[in-house]
């Protein structure tokens, strides 16, 4: 048995997810393949892009979406973050609270 049928990998229409990418692309969107299951089975989807991203924050109150850390730092430390690029809970990030490392979170 494959990866991908370990996971009960939902079917894809190709048509419908070439149109998909077409409007997430046209909208200014980031089309990629977010969390596990998504990579296992090869299914794309669109986060949108904040208009903050890039931007210094100490928290994630300044930000559209979240303040992070790009740098992997223990909790606690003083730092000057980041507003996300993208409005997408997955992968693993260094969230920024107060000007400090509040915590580490992966979202699969």
């Amino acid at each position: 048995m494959s990866a991908a049928h370990a996971q009960n990998c939902p079917l894809v229409d190709a048509e419908a997810q070439k149109k998909e990418e077409a409007e997430c692309r046209a909208a200014g969107g980031a089309w990629a393949r977010y969390g596990v299951q998504a990579h296992l089975c090869g299914v794309y989807s669109c986060a949108p892009r904040t208009k903050d991203g890039g931007k210094p924050c100490r928290s994630s109150a300044e930000c559209e979406y979240q303040c992070i850390s790009k740098k992997e730092l223990p909790l606690g430390t003083e730092v000057i973050g980041e507003c996300a690029a993208v409005a997408s809970p997955y992968g693993c990030t260094y969230q920024v609270s107060g000007g400090r490392i509040a915590g580490r979170i992966c979202v699969d």
